[in-house]
């Protein structure tokens, strides 16, 4: 029998190929799966030092653009228009958190905002979030005012879109380390069934053609099951 193990684990390390430590799936993933993937960077002290001096400049220029409040696209980052339209806005305080997110040993830079009452659940929104991959710096998301994201208790990020009264979507997505994966999304289409106007879908987003049409009360169950926290962001205006 131990002959036998020996055989097959020779077997598999000189057919099969080296793998990457973490996964980049086609197919939607659950947390639990991609939560027992793990990367361990090598010369983790300089790679810790290389990104943190990439995030410190994105900090900066995001802080520049709230600084100046002229409304205006910077010309070389990809900032949410939130970041640089802030003027607009008068209920939030936008700021940074630096976190690992996923758990895989890379911090994620965020930025977004919370209200008036930062103790209260989903009152913290992202706007963007960046991450390093093979050493490039990644955008990850993108939010705005009618496409914001939180971050949920069990680590997935959801996001809220609205395409106007009678059409939203509730979105459930894995953060795989450099993308975002769909896991569920309930869709509410008043202009596709103005009778029953929910759907559930996992491979769409906000496309209701394909999705499974539910009840209201199904849709509200689905979308408790994702609770929202309030990431500790510091504030751009306070940290100086």
């Amino acid at each position: 029998m131990k002959n036998l193990f020996i055989a097959a684990a020779l077997y598999f390390f000189m057919f099969y190929p080296t793998i990457r430590c973490y996964a980049k799936p086609t197919a939607v993933m659950s947390p639990q799966k991609l939560y027992q993937t793990s990367y361990i960077p090598e010369n983790k002290e300089e790679k810790s030092v290389e990104i943190n001096n990439q995030y410190n400049e994105l900090i900066e220029a995001a802080r520049d653009c709230i600084i100046k409040n002229d409304g205006e696209a910077p010309a070389n980052y990809d900032f949410s228009s939130v970041i640089y339209r802030s003027k607009y806005d008068h209920y939030e305080t936008l700021g940074y958190w630096v976190a690992d997110i996923d758990g895989n040993g890379i911090n994620e830079l965020i930025f977004g905002g919370y209200g008036a009452n930062p103790d209260s659940s989903g009152n913290s929104i992202i706007y963007d979030v960046y991450t390093i991959s093979d050493g490039e710096l990644i955008h990850v998301l993108d939010g705005w005012e009618r496409n914001r994201f939180y971050l949920c208790e069990n680590g997935m990020i959801a996001n809220e879109g609205s395409g106007g009264a009678s059409n939203s979507s509730y979105s459930y997505f894995v953060f795989d380390g450099s993308k975002l994966q769909l896991a569920e999304s309930v869709i509410y289409d008043g202009a596709k069934d103005p009778e029953n106007p929910w759907f559930h879908s996992t491979v769409s987003q906000y496309d209701a053609e394909n999705a499974a049409p539910i009840s209201e009360e199904a849709a509200t169950k689905l979308m408790e099951k994702y609770v929202y926290t309030n990431p500790p962001f510091t504030p751009f205006a306070a940290d100086k």
